[in-house]
C-alpha cells in the first residue's frame, strides 16, 4: 500500500503521470 502512496505522490508532481495513474485506476476497476 506505501507503494501507491509514493506513486500518487509523484503523480502530483508530474501532471500527466498522474493522468495515467488515474485512466490506470479507472480501467482496473472496470476490469
Amino acid at each position: 500500500m506505501v507503494t501507491a502512496v509514493v506513486f500518487e505522490f509523484s503523480g502530483m508532481r508530474c501532471q500527466p503521470l498522474r493522468r495515467a495513474l488515474v485512466c490506470n485506476r479507472r480501467l482496473r476497476n472496470k476490469a
